[in-house]
């Protein structure tokens, strides 16, 4: 049984679980949350919270706190101005009492970051006095409090009591809250498996979203199908209990096809991604999954592990996953859970679920690391443990990464080394079980975490995935971008069966590629090598690739280790002369925090005017821009290692000259320079850049087919591997080909 939770040595909550709930009223009082009814995601609300003292009081010098998880972005909370939202304000009865009222973003009671602190300042609260706390207080002429931008079936509250100020903080007995709820549709979204056969039946996934990705279902209207030639498909239906929708689609010939689909009544459409149909089936196929997935309640995160599964099978339309809890948020008896659940959402052939855990040091001692294992395990090796329990787990903690490596080594197990939460320690690297590297999560785009492994000579496969910890494994948004930066990234697996078995053998040889979210079909191989693997050679290696996009391909490169060694340039310049302008790039090496730029600014135009604009790559709604008037566009954008921009309808000449103006850069351009050839200006940072130019064309080709002989007298170990990226912004990452050049003999 959880007894405590919180840094060991810090601020602990007593979670007195052993006592009943009418004990837990005598001796420290109760609470209550008003209202009770839905809330809508993004919207404007005000909370009460109430406190009843129990017989334990709160004297001068006490403390009464209201806490909440690590993933709720709801709004800052303030005491200072009445009028504006977010308006905190506290009051006692008997009035006699003086408390103080206070809000802390990141507070010291882990994962219940999120707090407002009540002290008692003067007089002190006996049995049967309250006290009154009001979220976002509308007497000023507030606005309110803007609610989380995710839904949840209870908005999760801890209240707390704090009688004499020390480490030890007193749950009150669980409070009733209430629920947040979806936003109106504005996006569908269709997925499919990447490759099947004629006759074959494919499941579809097809998700409605509002604008914060939250999946909600369409009253009364489920997606349908256009016309497809080629290929019958079953009436759509609700998938089981979740937020989402499943039909069969079943081809009567090869061929690469995308399936439309609509929402009737709306003006929601989506097209599948790529679906390649052979007359035989491949050796390997091509499955997509998210080994670093995230977490749920066990760990920082919200909802249940079956809860955590279901939704990256049915709503994301994953087919393999792993649940990936802080191992120091993990008790024996939440660990047996974890396996529980993950042996009961595998099911061979349709969905594979890997056990797995996140071993959790700070960087310094080693960072996160992501642990999988292909067999049960009871065991459970630690970094750390913030909590105590009646009977504790007698499992040793590994608090370094050389301790936890040792004796990992010995184990069937395979670990993805990734830059999110705490970046992974790359000083400290265990080839034989530390296969995987990841590129993309929600916290940014971490191309420097990859070629900081490849630097230093390690031999990884490329991994994306979600590190989420909103309960949407596969399909996570930022949201009001508080807690995560991007969308979640997927990877693909080549492997023979979709078993764990098939998948595990994938996994060890580094078989897979990434991508930002987008299901590509990607092929690299070199000299008839797949992604992954290793060989020798005296020749000159030729590099053969294809991809088959979700969007017009804009961009091909090819790299050698940390050499961009060629770069392709796919996709033609648009026809009718648009501009773009790009920025992106990241602040330092890190996570979610480090890694963010703010690049809140405008672009005015002197001598010319703007005609139109388009956004490009942004994420909804945390970036739009605003035509204030003909001159002068408002930007409000932020990137983590990926790039956004606008494509730019301008009116003007030979005198036309346009200025970027934001925080990490200012510069201006001319027109007609800009309009010959493409322009970038350093901005700093972690490659921070703006590129201005030519737009390309966004129905040039998804397709691309590129080969590349490496003709350099080179010897040594040569790391090649391919980035690709689409127009919309959207990329993907191959996994290296090691190749070791060999000079020829005699």
């Amino acid at each position: 049984m959880l007894k405590s939770s919180g840094y060991p040595g810090a601020p602990q909550i007593q979670h007195l679980l052993d006592l009943s709930k009418a004990e837990r009223h005598r001796l420290h009082g109760s609470g209550r949350i008003e209202p009770l009814e839905a809330v809508t995601v993004n919207e404007f609300t005000t909370t009460r919270f109430d406190f009843e003292i129990g017989d334990m009081g709160v004297p001068t010098g006490g403390h009464l706190r209201v806490v909440w998880l690590w993933p709720f972005d709801w709004a800052q909370l303030q005491t200072t101005d009445p009028a504006a939202d977010g308006y905190l304000r506290v009051s006692c009865s008997p009035t006699g009492t003086e408390v103080r009222v206070a809000y802390q973003f990141r507070g010291d009671l882990i994962p219940w970051n999120h707090q407002i602190d009540i002290e008692v300042v003067s007089g002190g609260l006996q049995r049967g006095d309250r006290v009154d706390l009001v979220c976002g207080c509308r007497q000023g002429g507030g606005g309110g409090w803007r609610a989380p931008t995710f839904t949840v079936p209870e908005a999760e509250f801890l209240l707390l009591i704090n009688p004499d100020a020390g480490n030890s903080w007193w749950q009150l007995a669980p409070v009733q809250s209430f629920p947040l709820v979806a936003s109106a549709p504005e996006r569908l979204v269709a997925l499919a498996p990447s490759e099947g056969t004629p006759g074959q039946e494919l499941e579809l996934t097809l998700r409605v979203e509002d604008a914060w990705g939250n999946p909600v279902l369409v009253e009364g209207a489920a997606p349908e199908a256009s016309a497809a030639t080629g290929c019958s498909l079953s009436p759509t239906h609700v998938a089981g209990n979740m937020p989402a929708y499943h039909c069969l689609a079943r081809f009567d010939a090869s061929g690469t096809f995308r399936l439309e689909f609509t929402v009737p009544g709306t003006d929601l459409r989506a097209l599948t991604n790529p679906i390649r149909v052979t007359d035989e089936s491949p050796q390997r196929r091509i499955f997509w999954g998210d080994l670093h997935a995230g977490q749920g309640e066990i760990g920082c995160g919200i909802g249940s592990v079956p809860q955590h599964f279901d939704f990256a099978r049915h709503v994301a339309g994953l087919q393999f996953a792993s649940h990936q809890a802080n191992d120091h948020h993990v008790t024996l008896d939440m660990w047996t859970q974890i396996r529980q659940a993950s042996d009961a959402a595998h099911e061979d052939g349709r969905f594979v679920a890997f056990l797995g855990c996140e071993w959790s040091a700070f960087t310094p001692a080693g960072g996160d690391r992501n642990v999988f294992y292909l067999h049960d395990e009871p065991r459970l090796r630690r970094s750390d443990r913030f909590f105590s329990e009646d009977v504790a787990d007698p499992e040793a903690d590994r608090k370094t990464a050389t301790e936890f490596l040792q004796v990992m080594r010995h184990e069937t197990v395979y670990i993805n080394m990734h830059a999110g939460g705490r970046p992974t320690n790359l000083n400290v690297h265990e080839p034989k079980i530390e296969p995987l590297a990841e590129i993309h999560s929600t916290h940014g785009t971490s191309d420097w975490f990859v070629e900081d492994a490849l630097r230093r000579g390690y031999r990884v496969g490329i991994t994306a995935g979600t590190d989420g910890v909103a309960g949407r494994p596969g399909a996570d948004h930022p949201g009001s971008r508080m807690i995560r930066n991007v969308r979640s990234g997927v990877t693909a697996f080549y492997a023979t069966d979709l078993t764990r078995e098939a998948l595990w053998e994938a996994m060890g040889a580094r078989r897979c590629y990434a991508t930002s979210g987008e299901r590509m079909l990607l092929h690299v191989d070199v000299d008839g090598h797949p992604m992954g693997s290793e060989y020798e050679t005296t020749g000159e290696p030729l590099i053969s690739l294809s991809v088959e996009g979700t969007a017009a391909i804009e961009q091909v490169d090819l790299l050698c280790g940390t050499e961009l060694l060629w770069s392709w340039t796919v996709a033609p310049q648009k026809p009718d002369g648009a501009l773009r302008l790009l920025w992106g790039g990241t602040e330092s090496c890190g996570t979610a925090r480090d890694q963010l730029v703010d690049w809140k600014g405008r672009l005015t135009v002197r001598d010319g005017w703007i005609d139109g604009v388009e956004p490009v790559g942004f994420i909804p709604p945390a970036d739009h821009v605003e035509l204030v008037d003909p001159h002068t566009l408002n930007i409000t954008s932020v990137t983590a290692g990926n790039h956004m921009g606008v494509e730019l309808d301008l009116a003007g000449d030979a005198s036309t000259v346009c200025r970027f103006e934001s925080g990490p850069v200012t510069f201006e351009f001319a027109l007609n320079q800009v309009q010959q050839a493409p322009m970038t200006v350093a901005a700093g940072g972690l490659n921070r850049r703006v590129c201005v130019g030519p737009a390309p064309d966004a129905d040039a080709s998804c397709r691309a087919e590129l080969s590349f002989r490496d003709n350099r007298a080179h010897v040594g170990d040569c790391p090649y591997w391919v980035r690709v990226t689409q127009v919309d912004q959207h990329r993907a990452w191959s996994s290296p080909v090691y190749v070791t050049r060999q000079a020829h003999s005699g």
